[in-house]
């Protein structure tokens, strides 16, 4: 239970943290349209963030309790998750569709933005149960962390603009 509460927080945190990961294995994305040098800093952010969620998990081990509490939280929102997850690929699908068809990107964009748009809104509820339930040291290690994975990402999009 605990690989597979550890395993949820991963696959949310990431897909919140790297919105360009909706368009594709991650060796494809943009390609013929971001520069190699920014795909290859997309890149070096999924390995950031993969390891700094393997760091965290190593460095700031969960006691029973809060395995416990945490994987009760993860239950209630499971087919929220499952949901999520679900209109989430139906929205790459469909964006990958239109862009192939030469048409109605518009609305498959909307699609990607309403999946991220929820996606956000489903991390902030569990977030919001799963915080307080975090030493103040775990929160501070993890609010770090995230610090670190949106620089990166900022640093990448800005990289796009030089």
């Amino acid at each position: 239970m605990k690989t597979l509460t550890l395993s949820l927080l991963a696959v949310f945190g990431l897909a919140t943290a790297i919105p360009a990961m909706a368009f594709g294995r991650s060796a494809d994305i943009g390609e013929g349209i971001i520069p190699d040098q920014t795909r290859s800093s997309i890149r070096e952010i999924v390995r950031t963030a993969v390891r700094h969620f393997l760091n965290f998990r190593k460095q700031t081990p969960l006691n029973e309790e809060q395995e416990a509490a945490i994987s009760k939280i993860l239950a209630e929102h499971r087919e929220e998750i499952r949901a999520q997850i679900n209109q989430g690929r139906a929205a790459r699908h469909a964006m990958e569709t239109a862009v192939k068809e030469n048409g109605g990107t518009k609305a498959a964009a909307e699609k990607i933005g309403d999946a991220a748009r929820d996606r956000a809104l489903l991390m902030a509820r569990i977030g919001a149960q799963v915080r307080p339930l975090l030493t103040p040291e775990q929160q501070k290690r993890l609010e770090e962390a995230r610090g670190e994975i949106e620089g990166l990402i900022d640093g990448a999009l800005a990289s796009t603009l030089r």
